[in-house]
């Protein structure tokens, strides 16, 4: 039996590969431990430059499984969040704590928990036939987990795709910020060549200071933002080598 996840190592980059194409890349809920299991694994690594998500198959991700973990339904909060929620939150929280950038490369349709992977990344390539949505409403299930992957997203697009409910395009997603680059399908991997050759040039520090930048930075007043910018570049400049 084929895995569902599959990771490969290439130098200084990891893939992590989504491989139930038949299912749409839908995670289960075991899938959603391995994934921040992986990553956390993989960011580990001191030499890391980057880690790839992907999707086997005509689309990225169509969002998780609704039958959740089996066994007893939870019977309060408390128990809903540790068996359920808990694992969501916990791959947001892998991406984010990951020294390394995330980028995903998005074909066909990333809906509810994909759309949220691909907010959650670093960087995001998308094919110019890319599409995305927040279907959750739908289910009677108000999508909080997936909107706190999408904080970087202007707020109101991601209040229409959750009232909504419909597909944005992928030149939408990228005037919006859910996705940095629009490409044709058939440069996918082209652009992503050329996006790590030139992260395997870079100084290994200088790619991890740029993402803690960017976690931190822009949600400060401009005067500490200032200040942090030129003790971050200083502290690094200045490191032993």
């Amino acid at each position: 039996m084929a895995k569902p996840i599959i990771v490969e190592r290439k130098g200084p980059f990891a893939t992590i590969t989504l491989n139930r194409p038949r299912r749409g890349n839908v995670f289960t809920h075991t899938m959603m431990q391995q994934l921040s299991a992986h990553v956390d694994e993989i960011a580990a690594d001191p030499k890391l430059r980057a880690i790839i998500l992907r999707g086997n198959g005509k689309d990225f991700c169509h969002g998780r499984d609704p039958k959740g973990p089996g066994g007893p339904p939870p019977d309060n909060a408390f128990d809903l969040h540790g068996k359920v929620f808990s694992k969501i939150l916990d791959v947001y929280k892998a991406f984010r704590d990951c020294p390394a950038p995330i980028v995903t490369v998005v074909q066909g349709k990333a809906l509810g928990f994909g759309c949220a992977l691909v907010g959650g990344s670093d960087i995001a390539i998308a094919s110019d036939g890319a599409r995305f949505a927040l279907p959750e409403m739908g289910h009677g299930i108000a999508p909080t987990l997936a909107m706190s992957a999408l904080a970087k997203v202007a707020p109101k697009a991601v209040a229409n795709m959750v009232y909504s409910m419909e597909e944005i395009d992928a030149p939408a997603a990228l005037a919006v910020g859910l996705v940095s680059q629009v490409v044709n399908a058939d440069g996918l991997d082209d652009t992503l060549d050329s996006l790590l050759g030139r992260l395997a040039s870079y100084d290994v520090a200088a790619i991890r200071t740029i993402k803690r930048f960017l976690a931190t930075g822009p949600q400060l007043d401009p005067s500490t933002m200032s200040d942090l910018a030129g003790y971050t570049l200083a502290t690094v400049a200045t490191r032993p080598k």
